[in-house]
């Protein structure tokens, strides 16, 4: 079968999700079974032959097969593949022969399988961690006085009760194992957030494979200052978990010259172009860095190239897969502890538009993933644009938890993360999810937890031990073991303090569960009012005197989109100003060219924009004016205006620099806004303003809102970037570079 047949094969055959008719998929059912039973009949050797792109990422996955179970399973058909992998040897045969499995070989035999047929799989493999954090394992309290107290005497069986406990010896990805990674994320980045929701994740049993933090701000700064405060939680703690910053990995290389970097993070992508989008580099620049850290931790996710424009003609699970078998490459190049983690449903409508979908996903990707001899965790994640309420999300999530096996889950202080807005699985969902799947913690995080009196030897969590005193008296601890004089009844008041202080700012902290774990009246009412919130802010509208206020000369254009649903439904209708518009804005050329060009778009929040518009644009209109900057006299103000509607300005315009203020997608309970920074000329000097013009050369500042980043700290952050763009005529990815 030629390429190009056998990359329409592969789209037609996959189930029916919206990202994949951008690249030729369909809705009819009829056309997906025939191209189903098409390649049910190709050979893995055909597939292996056929090189569907021809890049960086396609020469490592070459790369990283072993030529001898290359070649053994080459005559075997995608059907008989599938009939190996539901048979009783299935999981042996994998173990196998996996290091012989092209990647692509692997999504056709993903596509041929019903659900049912995917779970056998996913619950029949799994790829279990060694047991390598030993060096903070078994650790004992410095002394008696600072063993945390609930309350309650402690049962006297305790000792009887572990020894008869089941979960002995249970790692990272063993069958027993179902973990979590703690997402202790803030708006501002602030030191407090972060510490108070770590603790309390500990107090539900979480955190045992990870503890990975977004930040809000992405400077080296930020990352060096937030990489100590992680590890100084799992060393004063002497917690048995690995701890991560995801920033990219450039940024990441650059922050290990000044302070220790446990785990090494980067978003992989299934073809160059799209790799290249997010971080500048190709798989073997990822490799050369990901050799300096001791652990690896990549995530991936269905839908990032495709709408991104860099799938490269490929459907969302091919692509997946590929971004797997890099994974696979780079692990098996470095030796390195390495987990991957799926964010799926991340992204939005334009990739699932329902639970049904996002869960044939889920399914799809721990099944590739075990395939590829990888460890594999889930977001079980819906954006608030996907419609997809919190309480559907969360049925949803104990069905992929049963179906699917992942190794472990996010778990953040409430339902809605707080500075990514979206919906994912909160803390006290996990031991409800645990004693549903019958699985475990780790033993050694069981044992380190058990010695910190937050949960019972066999891994339940007394409803004592939740709530707003179990995670002040985690605090005290951990303020004691780094060196707080103070009482321990003090330091709990100060965390008790603290974390009402939280509780008054909207944070799911400190409020404990009622019975099965359920979430208290109060939290459910908050989720329920950041979810109405979240979707109200996805239809508003710019408030022409807000603009006005902040912007007395102004252009006001729409983009192509029709109106509000084909916006969020069709995100690239919102990439490109209509026709006569864009004739309006050339007229603004005059013949001196704007050194910044200043943008304005709703995004997904216009009340972002109409709330902090005023207290960043002004002020930063000064601060550039007295750096000796020409700003455009005229913005651009841009209804229905996506990230890349900026460029398509810049290219209008010719602007050496785009300043891009656009609404954030809704669901922290904020409104916050971001600004997008592009240098829009090469290294030769030519301009380099389009529509397909990567993301990775753009530079994000975001979480601007008075209760994130103050809008005055990022007038002063978007003023100091705009000015070292000029001086070294780069930005994105390249500014530091």
């Amino acid at each position: 079968m030629a390429p190009a047949d056998l990359r329409r094969t592969f789209v037609l055959a996959s189930e029916l999700k919206e990202g994949d008719l951008l690249v030729g998929g369909t809705r009819d059912d009829r056309v997906r079974q025939e191209a189903k039973r098409s390649l049910a009949a190709v050979r893995l050797g055909e597939i292996s032959a056929t090189a569907l792109v021809d890049d960086g990422v396609s020469d490592a996955l070459d790369r990283s097969l072993n030529a001898e179970s290359l070649a053994e399973v080459s005559a075997l058909t995608v059907a008989r593949l599938k009939q190996i992998l539901l048979s009783p040897a299935g999981a042996d045969w994998a173990r196998r022969y996996r290091d012989g499995l092209r990647s692509e070989a692997i999504a056709a035999v993903v596509k041929v399988m019903t659900d049912s047929e995917l779970s056998s799989v996913a619950r029949a493999i799994f790829n279990p961690l060694p047991d390598e954090p030993a060096r903070l394992n078994g650790s004992r309290l410095r002394s008696a006085a600072i063993r945390p107290s609930f309350g309650e005497a402690r049962p006297s069986a305790f000792g009887a009760e572990a020894a008869r406990w089941s979960g002995e010896g249970t790692t990272v990805g063993s069958p027993r194992h179902f973990g979590s990674r703690i997402q202790p994320n803030s708006p501002g980045d602030d030191e407090d957030d972060i510490l108070l929701s770590i603790l309390e994740g500990l107090t539900y049993g979480c955190g045992d494979v990870i503890i990975g933090l977004n930040p809000a701000s992405d400077d080296v700064e930020t990352i060096v200052r937030l990489e100590d405060l992680l590890r100084s939680v799992v060393e004063r703690l002497r917690l048995p978990t690995r701890y991560c910053v995801l920033s990219d990995i450039v940024k990441q290389s650059r922050a290990r010259a000044r302070t220790p970097v446990d785990v090494g993070f980067q978003s992989l992508a299934g073809t160059s172009r799209a790799l290249a989008g997010m971080v500048g580099l190709d798989v073997d620049g990822v490799l050369d860095l990901a050799r300096g850290f001791p652990g690896c931790y990549f995530e991936t996710g269905q839908g990032s190239a495709v709408t991104n424009s860099a799938a490269e003609g490929v459907d969302m699970v091919t692509l997946e897969a590929r971004a797997y078998g890099v994974a696979r490459h780079i692990r098996r190049q470095t030796g390195r502890w390495t987990i991957v983690n799926d964010v799926a449903g991340f992204i939005g409508p334009e990739v699932f538009r329902t639970a049904e979908q996002l869960q044939r996903a889920c399914l799809e990707d721990v099944v590739m993933a075990k395939l590829h001899g990888l460890t594999m965790g889930l977001d079980v994640c819906a954006t608030f644009h996907m419609g997809i309420e919190p309480e559907a999300l969360q049925q949803t999530t104990r069905r992929i938890v049963e179906l699917a096996a992942p190794a472990y889950l996010m778990a953040v202080a409430g339902n809605s993360d707080p500075m990514l807005g979206y919906l994912t699985t909160s803390f006290r969902e996990h031991p409800q999810l645990r004693r549903q799947s019958g699985r475990h913690i780790t033993t050694a995080m069981r044992k380190r937890l058990v010695a910190l009196d937050v949960v019972a030897p066999d891994g339940e969590v007394p409803p004592a031990r939740t709530g707003a005193q179990a995670t002040a008296s985690l605090y005290a601890v951990y303020m004691k073991e780094g060196g707080d004089r103070r009482s321990i009844d003090t330091l709990r008041e100060e965390g008790a303090s603290k974390i009402e202080r939280l509780r008054a700012r909207g944070y799911d902290l400190g409020y404990g569960h009622e019975a099965g774990y359920a979430a208290p009246t109060v939290v459910v009412a908050r989720t329920r009012a950041i979810y109405a919130q979240a979707r109200h802010a996805l239809y508003a509208a710019l408030d022409a005197g807000a603009v006005r206020a902040a912007s007395p000369h102004h252009l006001r254009v729409a983009t192509t989109s029709r109106d509000r649903e084909e916006y969020l439904a069709h995100p690239r209708s919102g990439e490109l100003i209509r026709e006569d518009d864009a004739e309006r804005i050339m007229a603004l050329r005059a013949s001196r060219l704007p050194q910044v060009q200043v943008v304005i778009s709703d995004g997904l929040n216009a009340s972002a924009v109409n709330e902090n518009l005023r207290e960043v644009l002004p002020p930063l209109r000064k601060e550039l004016a007295a750096a000796g900057i020409h700003v455009g006299e005229i913005d651009v103000v841009i209804q229905n205006g996506r990230v890349r509607a900026g460029y398509h300005v810049g290219a209008l315009l010719d602007a050496g620099v785009v300043v891009h203020l656009i609404g954030e997608r809704p669901g922290t309970g904020l409104d916050t806004l971001s600004a997008y920074l592009t240098y829009g000329r090469d290294r030769a000097g030519q301009s380099r303003w389009g529509p397909d013009l990567d993301h990775a050369a753009t530079t994000a500042v975001c979480g601007i809102h008075r209760q994130g980043k103050p809008p005055s700290v990022a007038t002063e952050e978007i003023a100091r970037l705009v000015r070292r763009m000029f001086e070294r005529r780069r930005s994105g990815v390249a500014l530091d570079s």
